[in-house]
């Protein structure tokens, strides 16, 4: 069901489609009763209708709706309408910063990618805080605002847990966006908070060079390399990228989450330090 622009749907007034995929869509809309504008997520109707689709649908909202922090969208309201699972968000105007990260031209396009992770490693540190694991970190769920680039939101709860639940799973799979997923959220082994880390990593890695990590050919190789292929050295990918960067972000990538760092923003921070007086101008 793809609504057009001024349908009406549960009180909302939609006016344009944000993005689809396989079990629902995203709307730009307009919150009638208090005159917002909102994200507007609308569950497919195979997964409206199964008990599983309904409960993480409602998970997603109960999660997210007590997070108060400025890089983590807010999340108003959810119900049902005409048979169909919706939740009302905040809306962002701007872009993912996945469409930001093919390449960085000169320190200013440097300077937003760096703020765009400090953003979202204290988002994660907050979320982590609270006892909650975001399980689906990448450029596409960090929201850069289009008026002011260094504000960023991170988006999109629907594989967050509790520390002490389960990851998501699907038909017996679990949810994971492989290029960004840690080898234990693959192994489907216990998750951390470093859990978050590798994929804050992987995402570092892509807006600093342009593509994740392990940029195989299907999900099988991509899934491989994460879990036993060594990190590459990303310094060899951009010859402005210091070694020393490589080195953090191989700490970040450890197969084994102990090793990794004891917060997403240290490994941020000591890139950022790594990186101030470089031009990749140059």
């Amino acid at each position: 069901m793809l609504l057009q622009p001024e349908d009406r749907f549960a009180g909302f007034v939609v006016r344009a489609l944000l993005g689809s995929g396989g079990s629902s869509e995203v709307y730009l809309a307009e919150d009638v009763s208090r005159r917002r504008s909102v994200s507007l997520k609308i569950l497919g109707a195979a997964e409206s209708e199964s008990p599983a689709g309904q409960a993480r649908f409602v998970h997603e909202y109960e999660l997210t709706a007590r997070l108060r922090h400025p890089a983590i969208v807010r999340v108003w309201d959810h119900g049902r309408f005409e048979g169909r699972m919706w939740l009302a968000a905040e809306y962002v105007e701007g872009v993912a910063a996945s469409e930001l990260a093919p390449a960085l031209h000169d320190s200013r396009d440097l300077a937003v990618a760096l703020e765009v992770l400090a953003g979202i490693a204290d988002a994660l540190d907050y979320i982590h805080g609270e006892g909650v694991l975001h399980l689906d970190v990448k450029p596409a769920n960090m929201l850069v605002h289009q008026s002011n680039p260094t504000l960023v939101k991170l988006s999109d709860f629907g594989s967050a847990r509790r520390t002490d639940e389960p990851p998501a799973v699907r038909d017996g799979f679990v949810i994971a966006s492989v290029p960004y997923a840690a080898p234990e959220l693959l192994r489907g082994g216990p998750l951390v908070a470093a859990t978050d880390q590798y994929a804050l990593a992987c995402s570092a890695v892509e807006l600093l060079s342009g593509r994740p990590p392990f940029p195989g050919s299907s999900r099988f190789a991509i899934a491989h390399a994460q879990v036993s292929a060594p990190p590459p050295d990303i310094s060899r990918r951009q010859h402005w990228i210091p070694h020393a960067v490589a080195s953090i972000l191989d700490k970040s990538l450890a197969k084994d989450p102990r090793a990794r760092y004891d917060s997403c923003t240290e490994p941020i921070r000591l890139i950022t330090h790594a990186l101030r007086d470089i031009d990749p101008a140059e």
